[in-house]
């Protein structure tokens, strides 16, 4: 996954982000500059497996994303996804999601900024992608990227679900551009790789099993036997009482911060004028995953892809 939240809602929010670094200009009749005040960005990704801080559902289907996102030249983006399940003969529409935000930066050479975001989720309960549960989520990233040399991210995310639930999901990254070659004046189209690390921590829910003991008190049927005490006395009680130690197996929810992923991922990203293709493989390895019908640890490494196509106007 690509810095924090969504994989292919920052796929395609990076896009947008990469688009508000590439403002061109046209020149009027008075031969001025003149910056263009909002830029159009509309795209489409496919994605192999939705995934979430490294989690993903058993039951999730590749998904094809269309996506619109307005851009102004101060920073302030809007940003509309769709979801689309391409589940074979079950195929259809699951929703969508509308993300306002805004992107900064605290120099003139972008070296150093972030972005703000908050995300709204129209999405069918029944769906079976991840993002089902999700109400809405408040995002915000903070990078440093000293001379353009490697690229640290810092983000947080904070998830309300359809069931009144919060999570928390933290996440810290490095990432390197490496132009494998540049074409254009500006010299910022071409091709381009970006190897990237990132790793997750967050809150989740799982479930406990503990035991508790407690002592019971019980009656006992003591066998009668023929001495002449019962013959003489008949109405002898036919019961003894006694104490019993009873162990009952419980079960609790738990809710708990801990380190939940790490992703390792390539996109591959080529740039022509206004007009961009990406390509991303990740390799997911989750941390502390607990499969709930069996209550056991599923750790085990995944592949999964994305890719798309935006064009800006």
């Amino acid at each position: 996954m690509n810095k924090l939240k969504l994989t292919v809602l920052l796929l395609i929010m990076g896009s947008s982000i990469h688009t508000f670094a590439q403002l061109t200009t046209t020149t009027d009749t008075t031969k001025r500059p003149h910056v263009k005040e909002v830029f159009v960005n509309v795209g489409a990704q496919y994605i192999s497996n939705l995934t979430y801080a490294g989690r993903r559902d058993e039951s999730s289907v590749p998904l094809l994303l269309p996506s619109v996102t307005l851009v102004s030249k101060h920073g302030f983006f809007l940003s509309a996804i769709g979801y689309f399940d391409l589940n074979g003969s079950k195929s259809g529409a699951e929703g969508l999601s509308v993300t306002p935000g805004y992107v900064f930066g605290f120099d003139s050479k972008k070296y150093y900024g972030g972005n703000v975001s908050a995300t709204k989720f129209f999405i069918t309960g029944s769906s079976p992608i991840i993002l089902s549960s999700f109400d809405a989520t408040i995002d915000a990233q903070l990078y440093a990227n000293p001379d353009n040399i490697i690229k640290f991210t810092v983000g947080g995310s904070y998830r309300f679900d359809k069931n009144d639930r919060h999570d928390i999901i933290n996440t810290a990254e490095l990432s390197k551009e490496i132009f494998a070659y540049k074409t254009g004046a500006t010299k910022l189209n071409g091709l381009k790789f970006t190897p990237t690390a990132t790793l997750y921590a967050g809150t989740q829910s799982f479930y406990q099993t503990y035991y508790t003991e407690s002592q019971v008190t019980r009656s006992v049927e003591t066998p009668q036997k023929q001495t002449p005490i019962n013959i003489l006395f008949p109405n002898q009680p036919k019961q003894t009482i006694i104490t019993q130690t009873v162990t009952q197996e419980n079960q609790k929810e738990v809710r708990r911060y801990q380190l939940l992923a790490f992703s390792g991922s390539m996109p591959v990203t080529y740039v022509m004028n206004k007009v961009q293709f990406i390509f991303t493989p990740y390799l997911i390895k989750p941390f502390n995953q607990v499969d709930y019908v069996s209550n056991s640890s599923k750790n085990g490494l995944y592949f999964l892809f994305s890719m798309g196509a935006s064009v800006t106007f």
